[in-house]
């Protein structure tokens, strides 16, 4: 890959980054406001209200763990640049194909810039293979 192109990636790492990040902290304020003041804001004496309160914390707790699952893999990838091997299939890497033949495609890591493995070993590594 290009030294720009390599660039154009990494910055668009970097800025996802920098916005699940806020995501994540936004949302951890959001399902927590009530909880640090007594509860007050959240709580209420209705069961429906309650059942409402608890859905939407437990929501929010999803979203931020997956939100955190996302920044752990833009880490990964943003640790590949400085080995060299980010656009790499991780997958094909293991089977010993050699680097030529183990490229991620450009408008798979367009779409998913921290993705690890090429299409065709994530969806044999989905099916359980």
């Amino acid at each position: 890959m290009k030294p720009e192109e390599l660039s154009a990636f990494r910055s668009m790492l970097r800025l996802l980054q920098a916005r699940l990040r806020g995501d994540v902290e936004q949302l951890k304020e959001e399902a927590f406001s009530g909880a640090e003041a007594g509860g007050d804001q959240r709580s209420s004496n209705h069961m429906a209200d309650m059942g409402s309160d608890a859905w939407d914390l437990d929501f929010s707790l999803q979203l931020v763990e997956n939100d955190q699952g996302v920044l752990e893999e833009i880490s990964h990838a943003l640790k590949k640049f400085d080995d060299g091997s980010y656009g790499l299939c991780e997958l094909c890497l293991e089977q010993g194909l050699p680097e030529t033949k183990a490229k991620i495609p450009k408008a798979r890591l367009q779409a998913i810039p921290h993705a690890r493995n090429c299409v065709e070993c994530e969806r044999k590594k989905e099916l359980g293979r």
